[in-house]
């Protein structure tokens, strides 16, 4: 199973974000484990350092990038990815880019806590991390 993972299930695990981390950690466990593939997309991890180096520290930030880039698959954004992005009929261009990669990676899901984005119309279906663990 792929699965596109928007970036606050990332950084629940990172930052051990109450009730949120349990599932996030054990979706993390699972693709260390290869028992499903994550991807997240190029600009997300841009923004996943920023956070984490804001909430840690430069070194910390480091060591999960590191982690992030050996056992994720990273989805690049094009300016294509971008222009369908605008084209979908989703509010949010963050959320609307990360369908069109899920697309793109051939994601059977996109896995958030964004209570929006689990019910807007998406290419790829979206799902909530405890949904996923109880595929």
């Amino acid at each position: 199973m792929i699965v596109l993972l928007d970036s606050n299930i990332i950084m629940d695990a990172l930052q051990e974000r109450q009730p949120f981390d349990a599932p996030a950690k054990e979706i993390m466990r699972k693709a260390h484990g290869r028992e499903i593939t994550c991807c997240i997309t190029a600009n997300a991890v841009a923004d996943i350092f920023c956070l984490f180096k804001k909430a840690r520290n430069l070194q910390s930030a480091r060591s999960a990038l590191e982690y992030l880039l050996k056992n994720y698959c990273i989805v690049a954004v094009t300016q294509e990815d971008c222009l369908n992005a605008l084209s979908l009929p989703i509010i949010d261009f963050e959320d609307a880019l990360v369908a069109i990669c899920a697309k793109k990676a051939a994601a059977d899901y996109i896995v958030t806590r964004d209570e929006k984005f689990l019910h807007d119309e998406l290419p790829v279906p979206a799902i909530s991390p405890n949904e996923l663990l109880i595929i």
